[in-house]
């Protein structure tokens, strides 16, 4: 018998001469190793594959060399699970009780000829014990693997593809499984093989027949019923036959593993057994497998709730970004709106100066005939002269002088530089209207520029002077306003919606002296603006409705509903807020607050007050 490499088997013998175990060896697998090389006993024992260790002693020297091998591997290496054997003959007994207390000996053999099946009978057990041992690591380690495997994926940001992979990979090993396939499922039910092991190409038709693919067989179909792993035998063993002659293994059992997401299984593990792997998946096994399919159910679930809740935090931005577009665009619309409801005040005080610079261009027209006529007879006198005519001169002369007269010269001349100052200023009145107009309407631009408040109320009263009423009193009172940095444009529209309604509510109603205040004040790094009318204020119940968008006290056509939701988005956009005080039949007064920093200048006047325009 010709010795075989260490690493082929799991029995190593360890002797000088064989010929003692000569009958015992010749119905087993085994490797050997000369007693009389020390180092190569040292690298067999290390060799992990090997794990029934068999040490012939027959006498002292043998002896003194197997307790070195046992003292090596259980001290040395500190490997306690070797099963270590010492084969002794009839003539040689060691010291076994002291063999057991410091190496923990499995074995005593005597090799006497009588003993020789029990002895062989004791060797081959302890082979199976120690692959029973080896297979029980792998199935630790698949185990292990396969919970590792449910962490990666609950830590780890590799694709899930990989991580599944990894986890299909570390199921089979723990199920001692010949042959394994993912079979994604369709919302429709149907199903297709999506990956096979062994991945011979040969192998894709065999496991298509045996799963009986694209439908589903009725073992296959529980697992998707129930939602749980299914472990049983395989019902039709003809189905599996020519996979399992290509696996030369036959197959016995079968263990399906559904992927479960929100009670719907999206794919299908299935892993077929062997018959000599059968005793191999215990309960154990079983209670690990249905755990980690909870655990794996759980965190597919999790990674699904990422995916959405990414999907809708980028649905939700971008809503948000439309609606802050659609938020400026609604605040330009209001503001246009502004502007088209001002449009009559505005044409009537654009027309005012219009008329009067019209009127003024037809008496211009009048007095150009004259001058032009007075011109003709002067140029018609000069050349009466130049050619010595005394009497056409003379009658020319007479004609200029009762011309002059008729005309009133003098009075034109006058008058067509008053004509001339009035069309001026009245053509100035009309550039200051659209200058206060474009102020108002300008764009968006949120870049903060210096603002006089004073100057901005001014404008304001200009373009809301045709809705103000005679009786109306407006005072203008900003003691302590400043000149601040903010946009020009947001606070004048705020103005305007705020000054417009306070002339709105008072507007049909009988108050012996009706009147607005506009009013500003500096606390701290706040600065206030107030808008306050003596009309008939607004009622509790509303108060906390006024800035929500369209709604309104007015009545329908009237309004609508968004000045002031407007004006509220506006201010808060400038970093400020507004506040409403009202008492019913007494007051309200809406407060716009604006961020003043202390270290703007506070040079202001101690005083500037505002009076709108009369006619």
């Amino acid at each position: 018998m010709s010795d075989m490499p260490a690493s082929t088997s799991p029995l190593l013998i360890v002797s000088l001469d064989q010929a003692p175990l000569a009958s015992l060896l010749s119905s087993l697998n085994h490797a050997t190793v000369s007693a009389g090389a020390p180092r190569a006993i040292k690298k067999a024992l290390r060799n992990e594959s090997t794990g029934v260790i068999v040490f012939l002693v027959t006498d002292p020297q043998s002896a003194e060399l197997a307790e070195q091998g046992f003292d090596y591997i259980r001290h040395g290496l500190a490997d306690k699970d070797r099963l270590l054997v010492a084969a002794h003959s009839s003539d040689y007994e060691p010291n076994a009780l002291h063999w057991i207390e410091a190496f923990d000996i499995n074995h005593f053999l005597c090799l006497e000829p009588a003993r020789e099946e029990v002895n062989c009978h004791i060797i081959q057990r302890c082979v199976k014990t120690w692959s029973r041992t080896v297979q029980l690591r792998a199935q630790y380690r698949a185990e292990s693997d396969l919970l590792m495997s449910v962490t990666r994926l609950s830590r780890s940001e590799e694709r899930l593809p990989d991580l599944l992979a990894s986890f299909c990979d570390s199921l089979a090993q723990i199920s001692c499984a010949a042959a394994h396939c993912r079979i994604s499922i369709d919302r429709d039910g149907s199903a297709t093989l999506k990956h096979h092991w062994p991945q011979q190409e040969q192998h894709n038709a065999s496991f298509t027949k045996a799963l009986q693919l694209p439908s589903l067989p009725s073992y296959l179909q529980r697992a998707l019923t129930e939602c749980k792993p299914q472990i049983d035998l395989l019902p039709e063993q003809s189905m599996f036959s020519a996979l399992a002659d290509q696996l030369e293994r036959p197959l016995s059992s079968y263990l399906v593993f559904p992927l479960v997401v929100y009670d719907r299984v999206i794919e299908l593990m299935v892993f077929l057994i062997p018959e000599d792997a059968m005793d191999s998946v215990s309960i154990r096994q079983i209670d690990v497998i249905t755990k980690a399919s909870e655990q794996l159910t759980m965190l597919l679930e999790r990674r699904e709730a990422e995916r959405r809740l990414k999907q809708q935090y980028i649905r939700l931005k971008n809503t948000l970004v439309e609606l802050k577009q659609t938020q400026t665009q609604l605040a330009h619309s209001e503001k246009m709106a502004t502007v088209g409801q001002l449009a009559a005040g505005i044409a009537h005080e654009i027309n005012n100066p219009l008329a009067f610079v019209l009127s003024n261009f037809g008496s211009m027209n009048e007095y150009l005939d004259s001058i032009f006529t007075m011109q003709s007879l002067h140029e018609q006198f000069l050349a009466a002269i130049d050619h010595g005519n005394q009497s056409l001169s003379a009658e020319l002369k007479t004609q200029i002088s009762a011309s002059r007269g008729e005309m009133d010269m003098e009075f034109v001349c006058d008058d067509i530089r008053d004509i001339v100052a009035e069309s001026r200023d009245g053509l100035n009145r009309v550039k200051e209207i659209i200058a206060d107009l474009q102020s108002f309407a300008r764009g968006n631009d949120a870049t903060p520029v210096p603002l006089d408040l004073a100057t901005s109320i001014n404008q304001t009263l200009k373009l809301l002077k045709p809705f103000i009423d005679e009786q109306v009193t407006i005072q203008v009172d900003l003691a302590e306003a400043p000149d601040l940095k903010c946009h020009a444009g947001f606070v004048q529209q705020i103005l305007t919606n705020l000054i417009k309604n306070a002339l709105q509510a008072l507007q049909g109603i009988s108050h012996p002296d009706p009147n607005i205040t506009i009013s500003s004040r500096i606390n701290g790094e706040t600065l206030f603006i107030s808008v306050r009318d003596n009309g008939p204020g607004i009622a509790p119940d509303a108060q906390k409705k006024v800035f929500d968008p369209f709604y309104t006290t007015k009545q329908v056509g009237k309004g609508t509903g968004l000045g002031l939701s407007v004006t509220y988005n506006l201010a808060r956009k400038l970093g400020g807020d507004i506040a409403l005080r009202s008492n019913p039949n007494e007051f309200c007064e809406f407060t716009l607050s604006l961020p003043y920093p202390e270290q703007q200048p506070q040079g202001a006047p101690a005083s500037k007050e505002t009076t709108p325009l009369t006619d």
